[in-house]
């Protein structure tokens, strides 16, 4: 508001603008805690989101890998298994 534009007003009418105006901002500061507050919660929520997202790669990465020693691990069991069993059948064939 220029001065010009002030002179019409009472001294108490522009106390209560400058009261109004000082509420306000008052309320928008309260306003722009709070959407701080938000955004720090939200900024350590994706924080917390790339960890875990690079934590699950890993631990993916390493289920794959215990998944097929699993699978090596039981293939040559059978094979152990089969040969013992072939072994057996020689044996009893005998």
């Amino acid at each position: 508001m220029r001065s010009k534009d002030c002179r019409h007003y009472s001294r108490r009418e522009l106390i209560e603008i400058i009261y109004e105006l000082e509420r306000r901002e008052e309320k928008l500061e309260r306003k722009l805690d709070r959407t701080r507050a938000k955004l720090k919660d939200r900024t350590v929520r994706m924080e917390r989101a790339g960890s875990l997202a690079e934590v699950a790669s890993v631990l993916s990465g390493l289920f794959e890998a215990a998944d097929e020693t699993a699978a090596m691990y039981l293939a040559g069991a059978r094979a152990k298994a089969e040969s013992c069993r072939g072994q057996e059948r020689e044996d009893r064939a005998s």
